[in-house]
């Protein structure tokens, strides 16, 4: 979906004490507390140990209007690109029938995408097409967000030339997982809903996973928000645009069993598990899955967010520890919080994070106020005072609040920006993803 990257753990080497410890709920509880207290998430999570669950909670609502509803176990949220670990599955248990193979050429089911003929099903699992990207390659990013025919989207991807020739290297597309959720229908002449049904959530007892259901029509599913002062309301992407790719509706519980039921074999056979989880060189996706490296261990799954919920799945086959995130109101990196979560469950010392910001005076925050720019970059950037917090807000995009955490400082956890000011010299540096930016405030 819009956020694919994975959320990179920490990868230097440590030595686990002992896998067979007992997880210690009491600190998870404290960490998630916290979160809730601060306002920093909304959502439900999972945690399980050689396949059992061993630990389930929920913070904040799943609804705050018209009625305020609590969170529960039983709270249903989108998954975004996790959906693709379905699509990747079901394909994988056709290869097992013979009925498809790695090797198939997209030009058996869609001719008029560019150079179909040299694009396989191996590409399109592994990111290797060269398919444009019909949810992200594009300068409307509310298209996604309003209802588009399957033609529509196809031709879409159709009219873009290749980003690359197939198999050169890797690079995240939605266009291939909804090729391929197409692809699954033409096989078996049934909606991609109903093979999930039958496939996977029948088969390994799912009780709350759902496809091919429109915005806010389950009774169950949780509303996205985010925070600008309070949560607020956002409108998502629309999701019969996005079936097979980032869809479907799910809880932690059902995603812990769904991955260790793929990861044991009840899904697809070990042969086809074993491409689905192979990475070459330091590719971090594999036919499905991502790699997901934590101190010495390394797991296997994915993560999914769209434009108002975030999801992660996550199996680590050392420590025999699982977990899930299902989120549908983020104002801290759903990164920190995993990395939070493993260290908790694998006995590793931890300390709740101190969530609160520094108050600044009126007269301190206007120091920060103007427009700032970067000649490199096709937008500029408002810092502006509201209701006693600064908001930043890009050229063309929505505003959102940013906490001063220490003299000049500032961030929003959200989406894992900091803006560190340089009063003297009229300068903002722009942190995200380890990229760095310096912007020039203009002057009036």
């Amino acid at each position: 979906m819009r956020s694919a990257a994975i959320f990179s753990l920490f990868t230097f080497a440590f030595m686990l004490n002992s896998f067979a410890q007992e997880i210690d709920t009491k600190k998870l509880d404290s960490f998630f507390y916290a979160l809730k207290d601060q306002n920093k998430s909304m959502g439900s999570f999972a945690i399980a140990k050689n396949g059992k669950i061993v630990y389930e909670t929920s913070i904040g609502y799943s609804a705050l209007s018209p009625d305020s509803i609590l969170a529960s176990s039983a709270t249903q949220y989108r998954i975004g690109s996790i959906s693709k670990m379905f699509t990747a599955v079901m394909i994988f248990q056709l290869i097992d029938e013979g009925k498809l193979s790695l090797d198939t050429k997209l030009s058996k089911y869609f001719p008029q995408m560019p150079r179909a003929e040299e694009i396989s099903i191996r590409n399109l699992l592994s990111h290797t097409s060269g398919l444009m990207d019909y949810v992200n390659d594009v300068v409307d990013k509310d298209w996604i967000t309003n209802p588009h025919p399957a033609a529509e989207l196809l031709d879409t991807i159709a009219k873009r030339k290749l980003h690359f020739s197939p198999g050169e290297k890797q690079q995240y597309s939605n266009s291939g997982y909804l090729l391929m959720g197409y692809i699954l229908e033409k096989i078996t002449g049934k909606k991609y809903s109903k093979l999930l049904e039958t496939r996977i959530v029948k088969k390994i007892n799912l009780k709350n996973t759902f496809s091919s259901i429109a915005n806010s029509l389950g009774k169950e599913e949780a509303k996205p928000y985010r925070m600008i002062k309070n949560w607020s309301d956002i409108k998502d992407i629309y999701f019969p645009n996005v079936i097979g790719v980032g869809d479907i509706l799910s809880t932690p519980a059902d995603l812990l069993v769904f991955i260790n039921a793929l990861s044991t074999g009840k899904l697809i056979s070990k042969a086809s598990y074993a491409q689905m989880s192979t990475f070459n060189g330091r590719n971090s996706f594999g036919m499905g899955l991502i790699s997901v490296p934590f101190y010495s261990q390394v797991g296997v799954g994915h993560n999914g967010g769209t434009y108002g919920s975030y999801s992660a799945v996550y199996h680590f086959k050392e420590s025999g520890i699982s977990i899930a995130s299902c989120i549908n109101g983020l104002n801290y990196p759903l990164n920190d919080i995993n990395i939070a979560v493993l260290q908790i469950s694998n006995g590793m010392s931890f300390k709740t994070p101190n969530f609160k910001a520094m108050q600044l005076t009126a007269e301190e925050l206007k120091a920060y106020l103007g427009v700032y720019v970067n000649k490199m970059l096709p937008f500029k950037m408002m810092i502006a005072e509201n209701s006693g917090t600064l908001t930043a807000q890009a050229t063309g995009q929505s505003a959102f609040p940013i906490e001063a955490v220490s003299k000049g400082v500032f961030k929003f956890d959200g989406a894992g920006i900091v803006l560190e000011f340089n009063l003297e010299k009229k300068e903002m540096t722009l942190k995200q993803g380890g990229q760095k930016f310096i912007f020039n405030r203009q002057d009036n």
